[in-house]
């Protein structure tokens, strides 16, 4: 269990990480869920080009070490992974729970169910890597 949510959270991100580097413009106008067209990205403008892609490869370097931490599932590389996607997911989800003002109601609660999920998920798989993660399938 603890290693497909790893690579659940590994192909999201690379998802992501992909569609903002390599098309900065869709993932502002349409992002950040691929293929749902929220446009929760372009409810807080404006655009910047510079700052789409700079998220884009941030994204694909926390990709590399999760897919690193999928692989090899020592317990230190699994909790060091999860420590990593807490210290964006938590200031990240905290920003925008506190600015859903240009936000219908509905998505004001997708959004902040989405990002509480880039919480949720890390903390399980921390708590999962208490036991032998090496184990996990």
């Amino acid at each position: 269990m603890t290693r497909v949510l790893v690579w659940l959270l590994a192909v999201v991100e690379g998802a992501i990480g992909v569609w903002a580097t390599v098309w900065p413009v869709s993932f502002y106008e349409d992002g950040p869920i691929p293929f749902a067209g929220t446009g929760w990205v372009a409810a807080l403008p404006p655009y910047n080009e510079h700052l789409m892609r700079d998220y884009g490869t941030m994204t694909l370097a926390m990709t590399v070490v999760l897919v690193y931490a999928a692989v090899r599932m020592t317990p230190s590389v699994v909790r060091l992974s999860m420590v990593a996607m807490l210290v964006f997911a938590v200031p990240h989800t905290l920003f925008h729970v506190l600015h859903l003002e240009h936000f219908s109601p509905g998505a004001a609660v997708g959004q902040t169910v989405t990002l509480a999920l880039t919480i949720v998920l890390p903390l399980v798989v921390l708590a999962l890597s208490g036991r032998r993660v090496t184990a996990a399938v």
